[in-house]
């Protein structure tokens, strides 16, 4: 038990029911200042209520939460703001059409010396964009600041979230998945981050699914299971086993990974590729093929995947697919080819979040399960509820919104009607951001289904281990070309990395 002045956080007997059904119970939890904490749960097991209710987005049925000794008022989230409480979001709200500047200090009340009254507030541009040049440079980002957030990667939004939460000089800093998109480089600075937070007095929340990252940075980690708090471990005590078993429930396979005979034909070829910010790129993929793509951020991993689907001009070189001319205008001209992608952005990309799962398990695969170009009731129903029952996804209903469920339930989804659809080429940008041990375990499988169904299959990940778990070989991007191909049996971080840093290696 720690004491007042000691805790930043503390819970009281906080639950948080939706009708019968109880998803959060801790009757009593401490956060102390100078701490990161780490919190780690498969998706639903509670982590984004709890989350919620610290930042008061959520209000608690039951019980209290006090921050730095004061009452939080539930459902307040400004309240919280008040109080010293910054999430960074793993869907960020970021307001696309402002600026970079624009969104850093949107929301906050401009320094007197920053404003001129004329009858009503107005800010300082030019103040505006130093102080966001300062912010963004304290947190190691280089972006121009008249930059409408809506031009810029992932990546780099995320970065900006960060950097946003960053500048309100909070006292407990809550960073939901802030690297699940971020390469190996930008992953390092956020963590230092939190480190600098935590040193400085402050306390950190750092909900992540990269167990290796939790364990490396936290302080402490607690686990969530089924709403409720099952384990409250030391750094030691959290080895990576440990923290699955306590997770789950039980131990996870591993994937046993045999690569594709050597005469399988090659299902896809590009030679001198370019586009905007890439290459020329060579790429070669065969048929029952994971290739991998890593590389730093910028490096170009999804600008190949745009380009190869058709969301992203081709400015030159040739790509075949099946011995044949492939020059896609459009993404359907691709997806009539026989390609489908799995974008990083699963929200804004790739489903219709209002809409049943059942509406979005069939959204590809509607010509293949219609006869004469009339799609039944019977079959759509029958298809979707073959994707949910195959690939395990946990949901109420096929009828309820997708939005309600989980992401990992969700990817699993967007997997499953792609798989349905028999893809000649398979591409997946970032295929677990956000998703959680489990369902991590669940899409590996996936994936290898479908290479073993004969699809030619390119993920590019900020994940290493993650390549290095499921592909055949990996490529390694920089500066918009390929720098490195790397097979199985010369896997290693230490050479991914070092080509991804531009210094060439032997493999």
């Amino acid at each position: 038990m720690t004491t007042g002045t000691d805790a930043a956080i503390a819970l009281r007997g906080v639950s948080k029911s939706y009708g019968p059904v109880t998803v959060l119970d801790l009757p009593e939890l401490e956060l102390t200042k100078g701490q990161i904490v780490g919190v780690v749960g498969e998706n639903g097991a509670g982590k984004s209520t709890l989350m919620g209710v610290l930042s008061g987005t959520v209000t608690p049925s039951t019980g209290a939460v006090l921050v730095d000794g004061r009452p939080l008022h539930g459902g307040r989230p400004d309240h919280a703001k008040a109080l010293g409480v910054a999430l960074v979001a793993q869907e960020f709200p970021l307001v696309g059409q402002l600026s970079v500047a624009e969104n850093l200090l949107l929301g906050r009340r401009p320094a007197a010396a920053d404003r001129r009254v004329l009858g009503r507030w107005l800010f300082d541009r030019a103040g505006t964009r130093r102080a966001a040049r300062e912010l963004l440079a304290e947190v190691g980002v280089e972006v121009d600041v008249d930059q409408p957030v809506e031009q810029l990667p992932v990546p780099v939004r995320q970065m900006i979230e960060i950097a946003k939460a960053w500048g309100q000089r909070p006292l407990v800093l809550i960073l939901d998945e802030p690297t699940s998109s971020l390469g190996p480089v930008e992953a390092g600075q956020v963590l230092d981050l939190a480190k600098r937070h935590a040193a400085a007095g402050g306390c950190v929340l750092f909900i992540g699914h990269r167990l290796d990252e939790v364990r490396e940075l936290a302080d402490r980690v607690i686990v969530l299971r089924s709403g409720r708090l099952v384990a409250d471990l030391t750094p030691q005590e959290a080895t990576e086993e440990r923290l699955i078993r306590e997770m789950v429930g039980s131990e996870l396979a591993r994937i046993d990974v045999t690569p594709p005979p050597a005469d399988r034909a090659t299902v896809l070829s590009a030679r001198g590729l370019t586009a905007d910010g890439l290459g020329p790129v060579d790429l070669d993929l065969r048929a029952g093929e994971i290739v991998g793509v890593a590389g730093l951020m910028g490096s170009g991993r999804s600008r190949l995947l745009h380009t190869l689907m058709g969301a992203q001009p081709r400015t030159g070189g040739t790509v075949t697919l099946g011995g044949t001319d492939f020059h896609p205008r459009h993404p359907a001209d691709a997806v009539a080819a026989g390609l489908g992608l799995v974008p990083e952005d699963r929200k804004q990309q790739s489903l219709v979040l209002t809409h049943s799962v059942r509406w979005n398990a069939t959204l590809t695969t509607l010509r293949g399960i219609s006869r004469h170009g009339v799609l039944t009731p019977r079959a759509d129903r029958e298809h979707a509820d073959r994707i949910v029952r195959d690939l395990k996804v946990r949901l109420h209903s096929p009828e309820q919104p997708i939005g309600d469920l989980s992401g990992g339930n969700q990817q699993k989804v967007v997997f499953g009607r792609w798989l349905a659809a028999r893809p000649r080429v398979l591409l997946l940008d970032e295929p677990t951001r956000g998703v959680d041990v489990g369902a991590k375990a669940d899409i590996y499988r996936l994936i290898d289904d479908a290479a073993k169904e004969g699809s030619a299959v390119l993920a590019a990940s900020s994940e290493l281990e993650e390549l290095l778990w499921i592909c055949h070989r990996i490529v390694v991007m920089a500066h918009g070309r390929i720098v490195a191909d790397i097979p199985r049996d010369r896997f290693s971080k230490e050479t991914i990395m070092t080509a991804a840093a531009g210094t060439e290696v032997s493999v």
